[in-house]
């Protein structure tokens, strides 16, 4: 009996690649071994190649019967069919006959005699195949021929959530024409094989799939095993014999060595694809065969990104397929089935994101003969001028340029395969597998140098070529910046320059670090992160030593999340704590004023950031000393004299900037006595030269904000601009220190990465103050630590936090908060220690803080959706969030030398 069938896991996008690299790679093998089946060896300096020819009329890059069966099976398996199941197995048949009567070019004697005789037969077509199939091998005792072999990649993919039922699915498809146990057993190390490196990006499910055999023919196959792996694959000629097929392609697998990376020199692991393929056809005799077989568990290792784009290009077959249809199928498979919501990668077109700008088309600032642009150029109704297109994202089935002709070419899913749209102006289209999201790229460094090689010899051919991904914002530049390097053998950061003031529609390159180093490595550069070189000319940006300040962790994934976290996070603490933890339910949620100036210190600190871009220069104290200022005058303390002080320097209106223009920061939402005491007198506060003597909680939660600019860095370095920042209005040094540690610890916890241990993380940002914060006191020291180890030992005890946290001064409230982070670490708890840390003596100033920690360690998707959806602030804070993670990354206004792609951002954000 059947069991039920194990839906297949979830596919990241490492292994959705894998999968589309499973029918693909069988495919190029077998295109590359066609040409020299049953012919001389070739030697070791002899390179095959995608010729065509051989025992039929194949044209160069058409695959033989061993794909052409295989797609029969995948066909059936695309629709989420359980290949174990009769009716499956009746479609695998009838898909069999369809195959003979009108598209097969070449037929094992086998294969044909076992499908003649069942299409006499009356009855299910998949139970006809089997008896005839059992009827032929009991008459012809040498019948483990390797024709099931070279066909059953597929079924791998349709059942990688369950080991026992693959191995049963490759059995009972291989017994359709192959019922032989050595042909049994064979498909079942090779499909096993298959699923471990689809979901593992390993070799090592060959072997493991010994376990999935009778126990009594397990010993037999494991010396077998060893055997190919002792000797090359020429060894195991004649190869029809189910066995040897297994052996040669196992050796050739095995014995090929991978390449160590040296992106420099054009070596990349990945090309261990293209040397072992070379290898099984190198075996000699039935060289497609092997070199099918061999191809399918290299796919399934290298992933669709790791065959050579040339191969993807040229490889296709009955019943009319290209590379893309065929990773479609794949994938479809490996997905149970159906197309995602989008509809990939069946769709005729894959839709632009939501909200994305308008196509366009920038020459390329070296070669005007390459185009670079984004998703919608392509789907728009205005025809574009070019002779090929390198499509570096998913695109659709149908045309890449259907308003330039009535072409028709196939394609698939995510950015695989090459082909040609026919049509008036026979577009060449070639799709790169490429993501744009830094960790799911198994071959970037092989991606990338392929994609830009391609576009370099599309060039050469004289073809106008359009260069292309969703936005034109990352992958488009690295690829544009290698086919400089390439074309012109300049070096990648001047590439990388001109290409930065081309694109003014925008640039993201900055914002994914293993891309950009990528580039470096492929032109030359050392990949560790160094600062762009200056290029000749008048108009050349100078080498800056602010490029050493920026922040590395925020090109990490999942970075603005927790920017975002951190943010949204103080502000819904806020409000909770003020409320006491008790919220109405359904109306909008009031901002506390500790939010308000924190909006502040994220907008004064985003200006500081510019006007050390345009100016050169600047104090971010006196820049937050202005913002602060502002808020004061909105709230309408002082306003006249504020206006009187700063209108001079600006020039223009005062207030200036978008947060003037928020009502909600003009309303009094409670009291700041120290800030507006401070911000009355004429001089800001210094450390030395304090203007108050509060140690309100205010210096801390109004400076949380600044701990994104220094997370991941010297921790030394941000408790002395720390401590000013919080002097500006604070004078007690207790309060300075505690607004200093709190934003250090929240900071430690931004540079964690992606859901951190908090108690580790805040521990380690404990014994980090430690070192780099001189004025630490001993009492200071064992008081976090405490509060710490507490949280830790004895956790969500009230009356611990009330001790902890008796009053409404910053070291309280630091106290109180790494109390209640440490009490609630886990990322579903962080609504929990809001409600927890607002039952404390001052629970706004402890939830306040809170919520900057935990947010900051989870990110902004952890806390409470209802209350960020309420707060009338969220919407200010979560731009502030973005602009202040842009600003960091990408300087969309500019710098002093070159002009950024935001020519409003000074507006937003004035440099003062």
């Amino acid at each position: 009996m059947v069991r039920a069938r194990v839906l297949n896991p979830p596919l990241d996008a490492r292994r959705v690649d894998r999968a589309a690299g499973v029918l693909l790679g069988a495919a190029v093998g077998d295109a590359l071994g066609v040409p020299y089946e049953f012919a001389a060896v070739r030697g070791a300096d002899q390179r095959p190649e995608m010729i065509g020819g051989g025992l039929g009329p194949y044209a160069p890059g058409e695959y033989s019967d061993d794909t052409q069966m295989q797609v029969c099976i995948a066909e059936v398996a695309a629709t989420g069919a359980d290949l174990r199941a009769p009716e499956a197995l009746d479609a695998v048949a009838a898909n069999f006959h369809r195959w003979l009567d009108g598209g097969a070019s070449d037929v094992g004697a086998q294969t044909r005699a076992v499908l003649r005789a069942a299409g006499q037969a009356s009855g299910a077509a998949g139970a006809a195949l089997r008896a005839a199939a059992r009827d032929h091998a009991d008459r012809h005792p040498h019948s483990a021929g390797n024709g099931s072999l070279m066909r059953t990649g597929i079924v791998a993919l349709a059942h990688l959530g369950d080991a026992a039922a693959l191995a049963e699915a490759a059995v009972a498809v291989s017994s359709l024409t192959h019922p032989d146990p050595d042909c049994a057993d064979a498909c079942v190390l090779w499909c096993s094989g298959i699923r471990t490196a689809v979901l593992e990006g390993a070799f090592d499910g060959v072997r493991a799939g010994l376990d999935l055999l009778p126990a009594g023919r397990r010993a037999l196959w494991a010396e077998r095993l060893d055997e190919a792996e002792a000797h090359p694959p020429r060894h195991f000629a004649p190869n029809g014999w189910v066995v040897t097929a297994l052996q040669a392609a196992w050796s050739a697998v095995t014995r090929t060595p991978v390449p160590e990376l040296d992106p420099a020199r054009g070596v990349f692991p990945a090309q261990h694809l293209r040397l072992a393929l070379e290898a099984a056809v190198r075996a000699g005799d039935d060289t497609d065969t092997v070199a099918a077989i061999a191809g399918a568990l290299l796919g399934a290792r290298w992933g669709c990104s790791g065959i050579p784009l040339a191969w993807q290009r040229a490889v296709h077959g009955w019943p009319g397929l290209t590379g893309p249809d065929l990773v479609r199928l794949a994938v479809r498979t490996a997905q149970g089935g159906p197309d995602d919501s989008l509809g990939r990668p069946s769709a005729a077109r894959v839709p632009a994101p939501a909200g994305a700008p308008r196509g366009f088309a920038v020459p390329h600032p070296r070669d005007p003969g390459v185009l670079l642009g984004n998703l919608p150029l392509p789907q728009g109704a205005e025809p574009v001028d070019v002779d090929a297109v390198v499509s570096l994202c998913r695109m659709g089935t149908g045309p890449v340029l259907p308003a330039a002709g009535s072409g028709t070419a196939t394609g698939a899913g995510a950015g695989a395969g090459a082909g040609t749209d026919a049509g008036s102006s026979a577009v060449e289209h070639v799709r790169v597998w490429f993501v744009d999201s830094d960790g799911s790229n198994a071959n970037l460094h092989y991606v990338v140098d392929q994609a830009a090689r391609e576009v370099l010899r599309l060039r050469r051919e004289g073809k106008r070529v359009l260069l292309h991904c969703v936005a034109g914002q990352s992958r488009t530049p690295a690829v544009a910046a290698v086919y400089t390097h390439l074309a012109t053998g300049i070096d990648g950061e001047t590439a990388l320059s001109e290409l930065r003031e081309a694109l003014v529609h925008g640039w993201q390159l900055a914002a994914h670090r293993e891309l950009h180093d990528v580039v470096r490595a492929l032109t030359g550069g050392d990949g560790e992160g160094r600062a762009p070189a200056a290029r000749s000319g008048a108009d050349t940006p100078a080498p800056r030593a602010a490029e050493q300040s920026r922040t590395p962790f925020l090109e990490e994934k999942g970075a603005l999340s927790r920017v975002r976290g951190l943010l949204l996070g103080l502000a819904v603490g806020d409000t909770l704590g003020t409320a006491r933890g008790e919220l109405p339910t359904g109306v909008t949620l009031r901002a506390g004023v500790s939010t308000q100036l924190a909006c502040f210190t994220a907008e004064g600190t985003i200006r500081a950031l510019v006007r050390g871009d345009h100016k050169g220069i600047c104090h971010p104290p006196s820049v937050l000393w202005h913002a602060y200022c502002r808020w004061a005058a909105l709230q309408g303390i002082e306003t006249e004299r504020l206006r009187r002080r700063w209108v001079p320097y600006g020039g223009k209106t005062w207030p200036d900037g978008w947060l003037a223009g928020v009502p909600v920061l003009a309303q009094r939402r409670g009291s700041a006595p120290a800030t507006v005491a401070a911000l009355s007198q004429a001089e800001q506060g210094t450390v030395e030269k304090p203007t108050t003597s509060s140690r309100g909680c205010h210096a801390l939660t109004r400076t949380l904000p600044v701990a994104v600019v220094f997370a991941g860095r010297k921790a030394a370095d941000a408790v002395t601009a720390l401590r000013e920042i919080a002097a500006l209005t604070h004078g007690d040094r207790a309060a300075q220190a505690a607004a200093a540690h709190a934003a250090v610890l929240a900071g430690h916890l931004l540079a964690e990465g992606a859901r951190p241990r908090v108690r580790d993380a805040l521990a380690e940002g404990l014994r980090a103050l430690a070192d780099a914060d001189p004025d630490l006191t001993a009492g200071q020291r064992d008081q976090l630590a405490t509060a710490l180890r507490q949280g830790e030992e004895h956790p969500a005890d009230a009356h611990r936090l009330a001790r902890l946290a008796p009053d409404p001064t910053a070291p309280s409230a630091l106290l109180g908060g790494l109390y209640v982070a440490a009490s609630f670490p886990e990322r579903d708890q962080v609504a929990a220690a809001l409600r927890f840390a607002a039952g404390a003596p001052d629970g706004d100033s402890v939830a306040c803080v809170t919520g900057a920690l935990l947010g900051a360690a989870h990110g902004a998707e952890a806390l409470p959706l209802d209350l960020v959806s309420r707060h009338e602030l969220a919407w200010v804070l979560d731009v502030l969030a973005r602009d202040l993670v842009a600003q960091l990354t990408d300087r969309p206004g500019g710098t002093e030398y070159t002009p950024g792609w935001d020519e409003h951002w000074w507006d937003r954000y004035p440099g003062w």
